[in-house]
């Protein structure tokens, strides 16, 4: 019999990923939660097979439904920091609603989307990494039988260019501030179906941590790479530092410059070895920017 698998922030990048390689895999009823029934992505999902159920957060009984009879369930936190006010204790307080429904309901398999303890290991915060490693720390205390997985940046972020600004002279900055450090990066997609083999291989992975990871590499190689499949397009990376990103006038920078920083500084718990354990599909950037190359010339067009 397939295993209904509850997957939280399924109208979302992470948790969408989820749901798709779930739904290919007839071993798995996949049952999505979303605050809209009606919204495309639900239904977009709901035509491909999948449990759509209505939940909030703030809705002990709501959470009940989402996970009842669920052998296991993929849970992200879904507070925007760069435009919820006071996101932090509002992500902690729905992570440990959905932790404790998940115990009452007696779910056998959490797979929690967590990162980095910042302030713990470095001295600093980093809010949006500390909120979620202070969910992770609950679910442990209170005995789920979880597996923790951790996303780097994503690769798809070029897709909408986040983090891309043409300059005058027509070429392109990338605004990932690491200062000439390399960081982690992953196709969301590919670790979707990273996410599926921790489902499917249960008492492998319980108990343990994987980062995701398609490859670390600097920016000037993330430019390096965006300008060789993109060309006569031109890539190069920011000059700015981590500090100075924190003090940029928009909601969320001091957050991300935070977090470059702690790529920079600290050791992220990423694999790109494990990843390719668990899905051996995962692409390099390279192989994601090849991929991806229409789309991305179309995004750059509109810009």
């Amino acid at each position: 019999m397939a295993k209904v698998i509850t997957v939280f922030g399924a109208t979302g990048v992470q948790g969408g990923w989820v749901a798709s390689a779930l739904l290919q895999d007839s071993d798995f009823k996949v049952r999505i939660v979303t605050r809209s029934a009606s919204s495309d992505k639900a239904k977009a999902l709901q035509e491909r097979g999948a449990e759509v159920v209505e939940a909030s957060f703030d809705d002990p009984d709501s959470l009940k439904r989402a996970l009842q009879g669920a052998h296991g369930t993929f849970v992200m936190s879904t507070q925007d920091f760069t435009k919820t006010k006071d996101f932090y204790q509002l992500e902690v307080k729905q992570g440990k609603a959905v932790a404790d429904a998940a115990k009452a309901a007696g779910v056998q398999h959490v797979v929690f989307s967590s990162l980095d303890a910042v302030q713990k290991t470095m001295g600093f915060s980093c809010l949006h990494f500390d909120s979620k490693a202070e969910i992770e720390e609950y679910m442990k205390s209170i005995g789920l039988p979880v597996t923790i997985v951790k996303f780097p940046a994503y690769y798809d972020n070029y897709l909408s260019l986040r983090l891309v600004t043409k300059l005058e002279d027509g070429t392109y900055e990338i605004g990932y501030a690491m200062e000439g450090a390399a960081m982690h990066g992953v196709s969301v997609t590919d670790a979707g179906f990273a996410v599926r083999a921790i489902f499917k291989n249960r008492d492998e992975w319980l108990g343990r941590t994987v980062g995701f990871s398609g490859d670390k590499l600097t920016i000037q190689q993330h430019a390096d790479i965006l300008s060789k499949h993109l060309a006569p397009n031109v890539f190069k990376p920011t000059q700015m530092t981590s500090d100075a990103f924190s003090q940029l006038p928009f909601p969320g920078a001091k957050d991300l410059g935070d977090m470059f920083k702690f790529y920079r500084l600290g050791n992220p718990d990423f694999d790109a070895e494990l990843t390719r354990q668990l899905y051996p599909g995962t692409r390099s950037l390279d192989q994601w920017v090849a991929d991806n190359k229409e789309a991305m010339l179309n995004a750059l067009g509109s810009m």
